[in-house]
């Protein structure tokens, strides 16, 4: 087990159980705001805008690793989903080579598993689900910086970035077990590099220009943009490519049936009212 694995095991916020005993670790992120997109970087991350987060919500610590990807997709060999998809093998490995519709896939297979009935915080605070799946790119970028206005959530400049992501120039042209690098200040690792990760929204090159400075929890719909079957958004960089393409603000986009040995993902928990009893 990496250092940063064994660290999540005794300071998570929430735990949800998959098959074979294989546990998903989370981290509480509480509702605030964060300032999206950057001025003179890039056309589709301007203009800079604030962003309301006003639901608090539940991350993984890491993105989704091989061993929790089989756990699943081994339980539903009827479901089409590859047990063993990724390029780069080994059980703490980021899971790879999966689509935005794979992941969609493997969500709603977590869902209807029934590993999120009962689920109770580390402080033993019962909760409920509201939903299970990718975060938004709001969420992302909230949960990534942690507070921070750097390129990176350790600071700026391929030095710093070397100390959170594995990138084209640390990573040795491979993927590298989760938990290996720094954390950002909300306990999350990986947000910089190793693989890319997949977002809820669909993908938007003008969304930026077309908000209000204070939108609140925005989210672009597949309908927002046309057709059927959208361009979904890509998030942190990953091992293939340069530090500049790692920054908390950069987005990208793939076309959702893609798989690549370097798309990933990391799974975001929003909770729900407890019923009284």
């Amino acid at each position: 087990m990496t250092p940063g694995w064994q660290q999540a095991a005794k300071e998570a916020d929430l735990t949800v159980w998959l098959d074979q005993g294989t546990p998903i670790f989370f981290r509480y992120i509480a509702a605030g705001r964060l300032q999206m997109g950057t001025r003179g970087e890039f056309a589709r991350e301007e203009p800079a805008h604030e962003v309301q987060i006003t639901q608090p919500f539940y991350i993984s610590i890491f993105p989704v690793t091989q061993a929790q990807w089989r756990a699943v997709a081994e339980r539903h060999p009827d479901s089409g989903l590859e047990p063993a998809p990724s390029h780069f093998e080994g059980e703490m490995h980021p899971v790879e080579e999966v689509s935005w519709n794979d992941v969609a896939g493997w969500c709603e297979l977590v869902v209807d598993s029934r590993a999120l009935d009962r689920l109770q915080t580390s402080a033993g605070k019962a909760i409920t689900i509201e939903r299970f799946g990718l975060p938004t790119e709001a969420q992302w970028e909230y949960a990534c910086r942690a507070g921070t206005t750097t390129d990176y959530y350790t600071g700026d400049g391929a030095s710093a970035l070397s100390a959170a992501g594995w990138f084209d120039g640390n990573s040795d042209g491979q993927t590298h077990p989760v938990g290996e690098l720094a954390a950002n200040g909300f306990g999350l690792y990986d947000m910089h590099g190793n693989v890319w990760e997949w977002c809820l929204d669909a993908y938007d090159a003008d969304v930026y220009k077309k908000r209000v400075n204070g939108v609140a929890d925005p989210v672009v719909p597949g309908e927002d943009v046309g057709g059927d079957d959208p361009d979904r958004v890509i998030r942190g960089g990953s091992w293939f490519f340069t530090a500049w393409f790692c920054r908390s603000a950069y987005r990208y986009w793939y076309r959702p049936d893609y798989r690549l040995w370097y798309l990933g993902f990391r799974v975001c928990l929003v909770p729900g009212p407890v019923p009284q009893p």
